[in-house]
């Protein structure tokens, strides 16, 4: 519920004689409804007092004054607890003329904390973009659209690998087996078949190995115009492929990183950590020691002088805050790379670096088959373009066989709505330390923690306030959702602006996905057992804003996910 506990708390502070903000820290959520909306717990109170905790509830409640709140219409104790209930009709009208209000906005607040940065998605050109990209894409995409919610300027970001030791492998096969032919199907899918091709040709001969490190040291060189060109063509056919991909699922940057133009500027500061003796050469290789903050060691640069994610990350972290005067740095990748940005941070440090502190890791955890864990080394992956086409297939079908009637481009265009909900819902609703097995089959339910469940249910109610063609308004009788399913539902139409506060705190999407769904489940309950059509004209009225109330709401969580919704299921 909406954080009303400040209008129970004013009651408690001239008897507990504290601030109103500790009063209200101190209050708790009873588990169940017939014991009040808050409680207060007597235990600590009754050492300082010398009495029993259940005396020291009923001392208080004889002393509150509730004339002294314009929400709490009654104070009970149970035991070591004083309970305060709120007056249902007064929290509904400032719940829904709120709701009314603010429309698409609702939820959301204007602290802006400064210019930030989210870096996520970053798939490796010559590979594959498979399910576990899409975690992390639809992840980032969700935590940027939640810090713009609450007031923030925020600059979404994709750091594109497009050189390094998988494109010249890439690069080797091409040239090896496949004279450098373009496919007949899409060609950066195909790229990421040839980088498989290439990591079990390279099994076991040595010799090709060092074919290999002779082709990414003349891509980093750039003086060898053919390989360039091979390069630059083959580059460009999975940069086209990724747009496509982000463009199906919505999802935009504002601005595209790429290694092959950042790698330079990172041996320039290799040098310059190396002149500051924060680093030092090892082997032939460049490493900063991080051995006494408990970090290993970090290698900057190869024996062989080519570089590293690290050698780019550290001039990338340069770029975002000195040309780009951001204010904090997000990087959105998976929990595998925890320490790499840990030992990165703390190189950052070192090297003098004050937005340092500035710079968090969001990490999170892999996307599983049913077989097992993917790997583009192995080609046991399932790349987007399978999973979303197969998902989307499916959908289709499913639309069809409920409205038969309907045109094929708008079962089309459904089944793709319905699709992407599945898919962005399923990868979504985890908390990202959460691995996740995928089910596509699953996923599509209509029934249940799903994408579709909650499209479904929108839809039905848009449906009932098609039906009643009554306009929703605020000007209503309040008093007459006194049903407790009604209740239930408003109460929590009501938490919606906390999750989102804690959402952007913790920068977590999954808060904003379950509460969808319970919100959805609470409607669903209410649908069941208050009729809006069958309801006198007055209570119809307050029922169709309540309807209405939900919609937007569910809209707003919606928006957040980056879910678009269908008018056909």
């Amino acid at each position: 519920m909406q954080d009303f506990r400040h209008d129970a708390a004013k009651l408690l502070t001239p008897i507990l004689q504290i601030p109103q903000k500790q009063a209200a820290e101190l209050l708790e959520v009873p588990p169940n409804p017939e014991m009040g909306d808050y409680s207060f717990p007597c235990f600590k109170l009754a050492s300082e007092w010398r009495k029993k905790p259940n005396e020291v509830a009923q001392e208080i409640v004889k002393q509150i004054k509730i004339s002294r709140s314009d929400l709490v219409k009654e104070v009970k104790h149970f035991g070591p607890y004083v309970n305060f209930y709120l007056d249902s009709s007064k929290i509904s009208k400032r719940i829904l003329q709120q709701i009314y209000k603010k429309k698409n906005k609702f939820g959301s607040s204007n602290i802006s904390k400064g210019k930030i940065m989210v870096e996520f998605s970053q798939p490796n050109t010559h590979k594959a973009f498979h399910i576990g990209h899409l975690r992390g894409t639809v992840l980032g995409d969700s935590i940027v659209k939640l810090l713009e919610f609450s007031g923030n300027n925020v600059v979404a970001t994709n750091y594109i690998n497009d050189v390094g030791a998988h494109v010249a492998k890439t690069i080797w096969a091409l040239k090896k087996y496949h004279q450098f032919s373009k496919p007949k199907g899409n060609p950066g899918e195909w790229l990421g078949q040839v980088y498989t091709e290439s990591v079990k040709a390279l099994e076991g001969h040595e010799q090709f190995h060092e074919e290999v490190s002779n082709i990414l040291l003349k891509l980093e060189e750039k003086k060898d115009k053919k390989l360039q060109n091979i390069w630059n063509v083959t580059r460009n056919w999975s940069l086209n492929e990724f747009k496509e991909i982000y463009k199906t699922l919505g999802v935009k940057f504002d601005i595209w990183f790429y290694e092959s133009k950042i790698k330079s500027k990172g041996k320039r500061l290799v040098k310059y950590l190396v002149k500051k003796k924060i680093a030092r050469k090892d082997q032939g290789a460049i490493i900063v020691d991080l051995s006494e903050y408990d970090l290993g060691v970090l290698v900057i640069l190869k024996s062989d002088g080519t570089g590293l994610y690290a050698t780019s990350d550290l001039a990338l972290a340069e770029e975002k805050f000195k040309k780009r005067k951001i204010d904090k740095s997000i990087y959105v990748t998976a929990t595998e790379q925890s320490h790499y940005f840990k030992q990165l941070f703390k190189t950052l440090q070192l090297a003098g670096f004050r937005q340092a502190d500035k710079c968090e890791h969001v990490a999170y955890e892999l996307v599983m088959l049913a077989s097992g864990r993917m790997s583009s080394r192995e080609g046991s992956i399932i790349t987007f373009r399978e999973l979303f086409e197969k998902v989307k297939a499916n959908a289709v079908q499913e639309v069809e066989s409920r409205n038969l009637k309907i045109p094929s481009a708008s079962a089309n265009k459904a089944g793709e709505k319905i699709a992407l909900a599945a898919l962005k819902y399923s990868m979504l609703k985890q908390a990202p330390n959460k691995t996740i097995t995928f089910d596509p089959k699953q996923a599509l339910e209509f029934q249940g923690d799903t994408g579709p469940y909650l499209l479904y249910s929108l839809l039905r109610a848009e449906k009932i306030l098609q039906k009643v063609r009554i306009k929703p308004t605020a000007k209503v009788d309040y008093s007459l959702l006194n049903h407790e399913k009604e209740i239930k539902l408003i109460k929590k139409l009501g938490e919606f602006r906390d999750v989102v506060e804690r959402a952007g705190e913790q920068l977590a999407p999954y808060l904003i996905a379950n509460y969808a769904f319970e919100l959805t489940k609470d409607f669903n309950e209410f649908y069941e057992v208050c009729s809006v059509k069958q309801a006198s004209i007055q209570h119809k009225k307050a029922r169709v804003l309540l309807v209405w109330a939900f919609t937007q709401t569910l809209k707003n969580a919606f928006s957040l996910l980056n879910i678009q919704t269908t008018k056909v299921m």
